[in-house]
């Protein structure tokens, strides 16, 4: 969609002294407009009946809300880099689609938005408006192949609260008593790269390293997806758990994710996993055996010298205190 409202932009007659608007979709719940102003700056605008909170401008965008002449009110984002209109456009488009899926009555659908715009907001101060890399790609569709593992182990709520690499934690699961660092391999791969000294390190909880083997998928194939349908089944596997929903949306932003076509690719299958139980003897690189003044250190391990900590039982059971 971010496509066809670029191509509506661009097809924008300009008026010389005043803004001009059109609806985004007669369907939508949420009355939605594109539109231009005199300066040629693209504008997007959220028509609602309640007066919308003072909300500070973006990253490249400014926003204002006031009241109409019909009494209604009026939120207005006004992109002011047009070297960044793409990125613009996800936003929109993100605020557009994620509303009209929410499955929220009306009444609710504004306070979504403000949330959604919100989650943007952190998104845009991170810097990130680029497309995620391969590596990153394949790396994101490992957590959400634990994620998923997880869901139905512990249940939907406590797994998506379990998913703490978003918010830059050291290890990408975290309970109480135990967490997994998650890594995925190419066909073949002989080793994995740690990406920091505190990866596979604790103290207070069991750790466990959990290895994904991702292949070419097969178009076609049930077991073939890439990061977008993999996204799209657990959105529709939450579908009924609205709350579990938005977490999982949120994070989703946290780590730089908005649906984009160029996330088709690559084309995945999961071949096999194995998980191992990182103990003392471990094959590792931990921060007390660090000089002082050496950190951030990034290292690879050779799978073959992990092979006797493999484990089979690696998840929490359905009846652990969460």
């Amino acid at each position: 969609m971010a496509n066809r409202l670029d191509f509506r932009w661009d097809l924008f007659g300009m008026d010389p002294v005043r803004s001009v608007f059109q609806l985004c979709d007669a369907s939508h719940p949420l009355d939605f407009y594109i539109g231009k102003d005199n300066n040629k700056q693209r504008l997007f605008l959220l028509v609602i009946d309640e007066p919308p909170p003072s909300i500070k401008d973006m990253r490249a965008i400014s926003i204002q809300s006031y009241k109409r002449d019909d009494g209604k009110y009026s939120l207005l984002l006004t992109l002011k880099d047009n070297s960044l209109s793409s990125m613009f456009s996800l936003l929109c488009e993100d605020l557009i689609e994620s509303s009209r899926n929410a499955e929220l009555p009306l009444n609710r659908l504004f306070a979504f938005v403000l949330t959604r715009l919100s989650g943007w907001r952190r998104l845009l101060e991170r810097g990130i408006t680029d497309v995620l890399s391969e590596s990153e790609i394949r790396g994101l569709c490992g957590e959400l192949r634990f994620l998923q593992m997880m869901c139905l182990e512990i249940g939907k709520p406590n797994a998506l609260r379990s998913w703490v690499g978003p918010q830059k934690a050291d290890q990408d699961f975290e309970i109480e008593g135990e967490a997994w660092e998650i890594k995925t391999t190419h066909a073949g791969a002989r080793s994995i790269t740690i990406s920091s000294e505190f990866q596979l390190h604790s103290t207070d909880r069991t750790l466990h390293l959990v290895v994904f083997e991702l292949v070419d998928g097969i178009e076609g194939k049930s077991d073939s997806f890439n990061l977008n349908t993999l996204i799209n089944k657990i959105r529709d596997d939450l579908a009924n758990d609205h709350d579990s929903r938005q977490v999982f949306e949120d994070k989703l932003l946290s780590v730089g994710y908005v649906p984009r076509a160029e996330y088709d690719l690559p084309l995945l299958k999961e071949k096999s996993f194995v998980a191992f139980k990182v103990e003392n003897n471990f094959p590792k690189i931990t921060p007390e055996i660090l000089s002082e003044g050496v950190h951030e250190v990034s290292y690879e391990i050779m799978l073959s010298a992990c092979k006797d900590f493999c484990v089979e039982r690696f998840l929490p059971s359905h009846e652990k205190d969460l």
